[in-house]
């Protein structure tokens, strides 16, 4: 494939798989109303398919053999998140803040996945492991958010926690509560399945093209996936995060953020790890994760405060994404 075609290419399937996931998502929000399902759930319906052009690339790049490609796009991508879809909303607004107790429920998951995770991708924990532990955490943050507050209150648990629980729950509701259209049919719903194809085919041509790049212009995998397509892929999300700040909803931004990440993390590296078995971590991934794990900690630092994160912090999460870019153009030469 020439230079010239391979751009064509990556340029078409990226243009392609946005769009089919646009489509993706207002499907499945479609879905979701029409079915009545609450609030929280949907919320992670809509994280799912807002992130399946990273995940789709990320496993098309496994399943070509480009490891680090496939690693550096679900990793970079959570990197970007956490500096553009908190970061940049606090510049923007002026502070992005979340109630703690949802902040607790939503940071502690997101975090315990990315530590499992990492341990997985450094070979400290077999595959078939990892999935069990994301699995006790993951099963029962999915049906709490699948069940009404009131519902969890009534959860054959100790009185303080269950209340902290639906309190948690009520919160995650009211984040992601969006003005829903229940009028109208159900044809975007009935796209779901074609564009979630779609993104697939268009993942692999896309993951191609960028191998090809690659090797045209000297590029390393891990730059390729952790910085441009990462990027590139994650624009949408970053897009619909300034939309949700500028309406003056930060905490539906806070939680939008750490679901997607959590999202990335397990369908985009620890499924594949037991479908296909853990590749060897190159060097760089130590970088990632480091770098994801240092964000992640600081961003849900910046957001215990009362006030939230404040533009200076948002400012900061952005520069610390611009120093890890550096570092992955810098990489290969230190």
């Amino acid at each position: 494939m020439s230079v010239g075609i391979a751009v064509l290419v990556f340029l078409a399937c990226l243009i392609t798989t946005l769009v089919s996931s646009e489509v993706l998502v207002r499907g499945l929000a479609v879905l979701g109303t029409k079915l009545k399902l609450t609030e929280g759930f949907l919320g992670l319906l809509t994280a799912l398919g807002a992130d399946a052009p990273e995940i789709a690339s990320a496993i098309a790049s496994l399943f070509a053999g480009a490891a680090d490609l496939g690693r550096g796009v679900v990793l970079g991508s959570n990197i970007f998140n956490l500096a553009m879809l908190l970061g940049l909303s606090a510049v923007i607004t002026g502070q992005v803040r979340m109630r703690r107790q949802g902040l607790m429920l939503d940071g502690a998951v997101a975090l315990f996945t990315l530590l499992v995770v990492a341990a997985l991708l450094l070979g400290l924990l077999a595959p078939v492991l990892a999935m069990v532990l994301l699995a006790v955490l993951l099963i029962p943050y999915v049906v709490l958010v699948g069940l009404r507050p009131r519902q969890v209150d009534h959860l054959p648990l100790p009185d303080g926690l269950a209340h902290l629980l639906a309190v948690a729950a009520r919160q995650i509701h009211e984040e992601e509560q969006e003005q829903q259209e229940t009028e109208g049919s159900w044809f975007p719903g009935l796209l779901v399945p074609l564009s979630l194809l779609v993104i697939v085919l268009a993942s692999v041509g896309l993951v191609r093209a960028a191998l090809a790049l690659a090797q045209a212009w000297q590029l390393t995998q891990a730059l390729v996936g952790a910085v441009i397509l990462a990027g590139l892929t994650s624009l949408p999300n970053a897009y619909a995060a300034a939309h949700l700040a500028l309406r003056g909803r930060g905490a539906a931004v806070v939680s939008a953020t750490v679901n997607s990440n959590t999202i990335n993390l397990v369908v985009g590296l620890a499924l594949p790890a037991l479908v296909i078995g853990r590749s060897s971590a190159a060097s760089q991934v130590l970088v990632e994760l480091g770098w994801l794990l240092g964000m992640t900690v600081i961003g849900l630092l910046l957001l215990i405060p009362a006030k939230g994160m404040t533009r200076v912090g948002g400012a900061g999460m952005i520069v610390l994404y611009l120093l890890f870019v550096v570092a992955q153009v810098l990489w290969p030469n230190i």
